[in-house]
């Protein structure tokens, strides 16, 4: 049984070969690919919007970039030719390879303009025309993307008071750090060096040495900033 289904596979194998050699050579290639690199391929999509009696559609299949594209007709061509809707620069798409399609109150559709390595909707050639559901995997050629529809808009409540709060008070400790950070940095200093004084006085008065009370005597045991630190205490305490 295990030796039939290994026939299969070669058999498979040798006409996948035979009939669309560089196919099976991208697949063979992503197999080898590591899996970190797998994950950092973009995933294309196409997504059908319905607002009203408008449709458009937004994509990034247009060099990567997300993009919103009216067409007054509702009819988007795809293709390799520059002066299409969708042009695609991908050798296994033809010149005009396919057409989505909207009709109203029916859906988007699939079309194939009789292209030379065809299209299809998760995995089944298209015929004629096939209509486009969500999370459909569409496959022009060589180039997979899904698709998605988009025909319901609802209207939600309103934010809860205290989540409003909560953004309203990150918002404002944003804004304060990006506008004064070099503020922000002497505070967080000053602070820092009015605790090493505080420290270093607890320290000197705690071990009981017989210090003078002079200026000068004090002057010998603190830096300028300490010394500074001190006088902003003492005519904080004035006040």
């Amino acid at each position: 049984m295990e030796l039939e289904q290994r026939l299969g596979l070669y058999q498979v194998f040798i006409k996948l070969y035979e009939h669309n050699r560089v196919l099976l050579d991208e697949i063979l290639q992503l197999e080898n690919t590591s899996s970190k690199s797998v994950t950092s391929i973009k995933l294309l999509y196409l997504q059908g919007v319905v607002q009203g009696q408008q449709a458009y559609l937004i994509t990034n299949l247009l060099e990567g970039k997300t993009q919103k594209l009216l067409q007054p007709q509702g009819i988007w061509t795809l293709g390799r030719d520059y002066s299409l809707a969708i042009p695609i620069p991908d050798q296994r798409l033809s010149r005009r390879h396919g057409v989505i399609q909207y009709i109203p109150h029916q859906g988007f559709y699939l079309i194939d303009l009789n292209s030379t390595n065809g299209s299809f909707i998760n995995g089944e050639p298209v015929r004629k025309r096939n209509l486009l559901r969500d999370g459909d995997r569409v496959r022009l050629g060589s180039l997979a993307f899904t698709f998605f529809l988009c025909n319901e808009a609802y209207t939600l409540d309103e934010v809860p008071p205290d989540v409003l709060e909560q953004l309203a008070a990150f918002a404002n400790a944003s804004n304060m750090a990006t506008a004064c950070p070099e503020e922000v940095r002497l505070q967080s200093s000053v602070g820092r060096q009015t605790q090493m004084a505080n420290e270093e006085d607890t320290a000197l008065f705690g071990k009981g040495k017989n210090l003078d009370s002079s200026p000068s005597a004090i002057n010998s045991h603190l830096s300028p900033v300490q010394q500074s630190a001190i006088l902003d205490r003492f005519f904080n305490q004035q006040r």
